[in-house]
């Protein structure tokens, strides 16, 4: 088997505070290097590395709109579409015009697997349209529920530490990409709550 490559474990790593998915569920869609390429070459190489080292700045920590620059926060929202859809978005005017000015701005999707792996069917238990399909018959099959805690702990030999609220940092990482596959409820952010990208200068802006 293949090593996976330095750069796509370290982006997937950098992906699981943006999509709210563990690294298991980010690796299992064989998508990881095509998008980190389509990042690059959409972002640029060297933008894109200073971006990810921003997210590096705060691993372990909840990423937020606010803990953000305008344009990292559109790179942001275009990775997690990416990651979700399959498809690179539009970019507000102003973050592409800081950029790629001289590149076309529209959305496009990266290949058929994409359109297959997006995480957007994983968020309701749901199949991609035309691919996949669950069987005859399965919707009348309840859903299993998700694991407990205690399970995960029991299961991969760590202490209940936890449960008495003594958990040190290593275990609490662990745990938190143990979870079960799907968003963390925790971390959605409303739309309302998320800054607006600035307006395109006007000519004569002393801005």
């Amino acid at each position: 088997m293949a090593s996976i490559p330095a750069d796509v474990q370290k982006f997937i790593e950098q992906c699981v505070a943006l999509t709210g998915f563990c690294e298991f569920d980010l690796h299992a869609t064989g998508m990881g290097q095509t998008y980190l390429e389509t990042a690059r070459d959409q972002v640029g190489s060297a933008r894109f590395e200073e971006f990810l080292k921003t997210l590096a700045q705060r691993e372990g920590t909840l990423v937020k709109p606010k803990d953000l620059d305008s344009t990292d926060r559109e790179i942001a929202r275009a990775v997690v579409y990416l990651w979700y859809t399959g498809a690179w978005p539009r970019l507000a005017e102003t973050a592409h015009t800081e950029l790629r000015p001289n590149e076309t701005n529209t959305e496009f999707v990266v290949s058929a697997g994409s359109y297959v792996e997006g995480l957007v069917w994983h968020t309701f238990n749901g199949h991609p349209v035309g691919a996949r399909p669950p069987g005859f018959g399965t919707w009348s099959v309840r859903p299993a529920e998700p694991p407990s805690i205690c399970q995960i702990t029991k299961e991969c030999g760590l202490s209940q530490k936890h449960e008495e609220g003594h958990s040190d940092g290593v275990e609490a990482a662990v745990l938190a990409r143990l979870r079960h596959p799907g968003p963390l409820t925790a971390r959605h952010v409303p739309p309302s709550v998320v800054p607006a990208a600035r307006a395109p200068r006007q000519e004569g802006d002393p801005r």
